[in-house]
């Protein structure tokens, strides 16, 4: 029997060689806590079926860290970018029908409401892919959302591989997604490497969906902070001091 319900697949394979510390970024505290285990108390909020973390930097450690929880690990053995760390997942979800909420393990603040936000959007529009996004006015190296005329999604494109004009789009992406598990795995295999990192990238899949005739669905966030990855001390410094920001009683 076939299941029928939520996967969700978090990237949890990254070295963070910009963190200056030998630790897995993943496993790097804030407040005490190792970072995914943010990503996981939110993500478990959401009651899925499945939670499956693809490992990579010290997998042995994370997986005994987290050893105490329901979870599921791949394997990524190359660090060959984030559509080759989520095809890692395909051999583990050959029996699961249902959506597939792919998170980064290196998200502490992401809430909860948002993720709900986006499965309800997901399944009301009928998608078969949605993204979550940032709009605003923000100096980052996050990647861009490129939509036709209409206001129609049409890709993302990385900040590394994006033309100046496309550095200009005020469109972010936030790195989470929501796929059906039909389209998930076609589309991951549809990934090439032929961008200036070399790697295959998860969200080149977004613009395989539209290719195919389905359309990508989308759901704006308002809170810059909630979509922030650990990638640098810096990065590291704002989001403890957010986290001590959200425990403050109101004045």
């Amino acid at each position: 029997m076939q299941e029928q319900d939520l996967a969700v697949l978090i990237l949890a394979a990254g070295k963070g060689t910009r963190m200056e510390n030998s630790l897995a970024k993943v496993l790097i505290p804030i407040a005490g806590k190792p970072t995914l285990e943010f990503v996981l108390d939110t993500a478990e909020r959401l009651n899925p079926t499945r939670v499956i973390v693809v490992v990579g930097h010290q997998a042995d450690r994370v997986q005994k860290i987290f050893s105490n929880r329901d979870l599921e690990f791949v394997l990524q053995k190359e660090q060959l970018g984030t559509g080759h760390a989520a095809r890692q997942a395909e051999h583990t979800l050959t029996n699961f029908e249902g959506q597939i909420l792919v998170l980064c393990g290196d998200m502490p603040l992401i809430k909860f409401e948002t993720l709900e936000s986006l499965l309800r959007r997901h399944k009301e529009v009928g998608a078969k892919c949605s993204v979550l996004t940032l709009k605003g006015k923000v100096n980052n190296d996050f990647g861009r959302i490129i939509r036709d005329a209409n206001g129609s999604f049409l890709r993302i494109v990385e900040y590394r591989d994006a033309s100046p004009q496309e550095k200009n789009v005020d469109e972010f992406n936030s790195g989470v997604y929501c796929f059906d598990k039909s389209l998930f795995f076609k589309a991951l295999c549809s990934v090439s490497d032929s961008n200036i990192q070399k790697e295959y990238y998860l969200t080149d899949a977004l613009e395989y969906s539209v290719n195919i005739g389905c359309p990508v669905a989308s759901l704006e966030t308002e809170d810059t902070d909630e979509i922030i990855g650990i990638n640098t001390l810096n990065d590291l410094k704002r989001v403890e001091q957010l986290l001590k920001n959200r425990c403050l009683p109101p004045k």
